[in-house]
């Protein structure tokens, strides 16, 4: 490929990058204003909002659910996708490649598809618009990025390291709690806040399996756009872009943003 080829992708990759990230420039930049309306850029710069949002009982109720459901999903998702991953790796039985892919279709669903799906489950099981049935959907939606990201790394483990523990007396669990898991624990972390980030922005299942008095923030954040959008909203919303935001830097931070990315 020549010069003229490798600046064409260059030129193009950040055009992709500034439309990506412009939308996000442009909210953060409008939740500073002053007036109740949206305007960007601000005239003057003011911190009203984020009070507002603090005094505000449904946004505090919303955020404070949303992440003890972010966090309660990367961490069931995390020893579940843990457990998975090891015998996914290390195991040969007939069916295993079904149970992988099975393991990993929702990564190839859309997320409003498998939300129906899980809502009409639910509903047979009585666990529909609870916590708890609210919980497993978003468990099953981020448990695909942790067995990608633990089973890429299981394959880096000499399974030798895990036979020398047996021969010295571990058994199964003792071997996975205190050889494995230390070995990989870099992707664990990784795939556990990549989990907390998914559930953390997740409304296409959220939106099917919420209730009254149990919405999530981008829950909350999409009934409030749909009748009007003010400067409190974008305050909201832009709350939630931080977290993020400061989940993906404890990522770069802990594993590194290049080898997560090739897990």
């Amino acid at each position: 490929m020549g010069r003229l080829g490798l600046w064409a992708i260059r030129l193009w990759s950040y055009a992709v990058f500034f439309f990506l990230v412009a939308p996000l420039v442009v909210l953060v930049g409008a939740s500073f204003a002053s007036e109740g309306y949206v305007q960007f850029p601000p005239r003057d710069l003011s911190l009203t909002w984020y009070r507002e949002f603090l005094r505000d009982a449904t946004f505090v109720r919303a955020i404070l659910l949303s992440g003890q459901l972010a966090l309660a999903s990367a961490v069931l998702a995390t020893i579940i996708g843990f457990l998975a991953s090891y015998v996914l790796v290390r195991k040969r039985f007939v069916g295993r490649r079904i149970i992988w892919s099975l393991l990993l279709s929702p990564l190839i669903l859309p997320q409003i598809v498998l939300g129906v799906a899980l809502l009409q489950f639910f509903t047979m099981l009585g666990a529909a618009n609870t916590f708890v049935g609210l919980l497993c959907a978003h468990v099953v939606s981020v448990l695909p990025y942790v067995i990608r990201t633990v089973g890429a790394a299981l394959l880096t483990v000499d399974v030798r390291i895990e036979e020398a523990a047996a021969d010295l007396g571990a058994n199964t669990l003792v071997t996975l709690g205190f050889v494995v898991a230390p070995m990989v624990k870099g992707a664990m972390i990784a795939a556990g806040l990549f989990a907390f980030i998914m559930s953390w922005i997740n409304v296409e299942i959220s939106i099917f399996l919420s209730s009254t008095g149990l919405y999530p923030l981008p829950v909350v954040l999409y009934n409030f756009m749909e009748y009007s959008i003010t400067t409190l909203v974008v305050a909201a919303a832009a709350i939630g872009i931080y977290v993020a935001v400061a989940l993906v830097v404890l990522v770069d931070v802990t594993i590194g943003l290049h080898r997560a990315t090739r897990i």
